[in-house]
């Protein structure tokens, strides 16, 4: 072996070396196969089939193509790139998790944080912070921007009953299934842009103006997945959720099934332990 191979060698050493040290998260390319499925992929990797939507919203659920590179991370989780104004804390409000949780798995050794960042948020670490005094959960970290009852359309200027509540929340926030269900619907629906309604027994659960989509019509969610992301589609203002509550086909107030509005998000005493902060 002579001086430039060595070299190589030992430059790829201590690559494999730092990235064994510093990673905390990798990305496999998986290329589908024949017969594959999305359950055979999740399987496999031991990830969620929502992950596997979220990295990859160019792909069809139900019509894999034979050759398509599908992006997995391993463990399963997510990426979130820091923008400006976000802490830590705000953060992990965000994915109903705890700070220390964020900083134990990106190996922070304090709370900062710059933009552009890139932070592995794992799924075994969300959902710490969900409120769970009443039989569903909140869907989104975030505030209400606009109660259920007649108003007048912020667009249409009509007087009209709005249907739900709305949660204001940046663009792309996770949101998280409010009860555990069957997916009945996906995709545009006029005023409402993407939106996704799940089946509970007699109850439906609707999500509305979303940016993406990670579940597929016939899916069974459980409560505290993730299954979509934050938009602005449809007739909307602004980034934001809106969450409607069905039960045997009568609309009701989301606010009578949701925890109490100013505990969207708990985590025992440890919430404070580094300050609200946030946007």
């Amino acid at each position: 072996m002579n001086s430039f191979h060595k070299r190589q060698l030992v430059v790829s050493l201590l690559f494999i070396f730092y990235v064994s040290l510093f990673s905390y998260y990798s990305i496999v390319d998986h290329v589908v196969q024949p017969n594959d499925t999305l359950y055979s992929i999740s399987s496999k990797y031991d990830v969620s089939i929502s992950t596997i939507l979220d990295w990859n919203s160019n792909i069809s659920p139900k019509n894999l193509k034979v050759g398509q590179i599908l992006k997995i991370p391993q463990p399963d989780g997510f990426v979130y790139e820091v923008e400006k104004g976000d802490t830590l804390t705000y953060i992990a409000k965000l994915f109903f998790t705890s700070v220390e949780d964020i900083m134990k798995s990106n190996k922070l050794s304090n709370t900062n944080v710059y933009v552009g960042q890139k932070l592995f948020i794992p799924t075994s670490i969300i959902g710490k912070g969900f409120n769970k005094e009443k039989d569903i959960i909140w869907p989104v970290y975030g505030t209400i921007s606009s109660s259920y009852g007649w108003r007048v359309h912020p667009i249409t200027g009509e007087y009209s009953l709005h249907k739900g509540v709305d949660l204001s929340s940046p663009q792309g926030a996770p949101v998280f299934a409010a009860e555990s269900g069957k997916v009945v619907f996906t995709g545009e629906n006029g005023g409402y842009g993407l939106m996704i309604e799940i089946e509970s027994g007699d109850t439906n659960y609707i999500y509305g103006h979303l940016s993406k989509i990670s579940v597929y019509e016939g899916q069974y969610v459980r409560k505290g997945q993730l299954i979509a992301r934050v938009g602005n589609t449809g007739l909307s203002t602004g980034p934001h959720l809106h969450f409607e509550v069905k039960k045997a086909d009568k609309l009701y107030d989301p606010l009578v099934f949701l925890p109490s509005s100013n505990r969207i998000y708990v985590l025992d005493n440890r919430e404070n332990i580094y300050g609200i902060g946030g946007k």
